[in-house]
């Protein structure tokens, strides 16, 4: 019996505790092609925002929007030159995992979910093969980030993403690693 209400007691102190439920961030970093048939591969400064919402104190959902800026190199020969002028945009939405470390100031967390993928060149040219297209796909994301006060409103993190996607006549596979600054409320 006294193992019982031992139990009992932790698991009230232990949902007793607040948790900031809602994540604002905002990412920056580096995203490269890891798939496909393009040679070389096509690199891209990376940006992106993103919403999460923990449902319990270690599940969150999110959702949000990253892209990727001039992934396409300029083409050009003796008597043409193109500068496609192109960048991805992933919606992503799904669940993360959250592990918290040393009072939690310090959290580990991974997850993945489903993905919209939309890609938009500005000067298509069929000649070469640069034609807008959309498709679905998933996501997997991880991340470690620390708690820059001690109310833990402020994060600073990095994470690594990869974005699958299969738009038509497509097999998109990137991969960004971001620097990341998190709001919490």
């Amino acid at each position: 019996m006294r193992l019982v209400v031992a139990f009992l007691l932790f698991v009230s102190f232990a949902a007793a505790q607040p948790v900031l439920q809602n994540r604002m961030t905002f990412s920056g970093g580096w995203s490269r092609q890891v798939g496909g048939y393009s040679l070389p591969k096509e690199t891209a400064t990376g940006l992106g925002l993103s919403y999460g919402y923990r449902i319990r104190p270690h599940v969150e959902v999110e959702a949000g929007v990253f892209a990727a800026f001039q992934p396409s190199p300029d083409i050009q020969g003796a008597h043409y030159f193109l500068n496609p002028d192109d960048r991805f945009v992933w919606v992503p939405f799904g669940v993360r995992f959250i592990a918290p470390l040393y009072l939690g100031r310090i959290e580990f967390s991974g997850g993945g979910g489903g993905l919209y993928e939309k890609y938009s060149v500005s000067n298509p040219d069929t000649g070469f093969g640069l034609q807008s297209r959309d498709g679905w796909g998933g996501y997997f994301v991880a991340s470690t980030a620390l708690a820059l006060d001690r109310a833990k409103h402020f994060w600073l993190g990095a994470t690594p993403r990869l974005f699958l996607a299969n738009p038509g006549y497509a097999r998109d596979r990137w991969f960004q690693l971001a620097g990341e600054f998190s709001f919490r409320f």
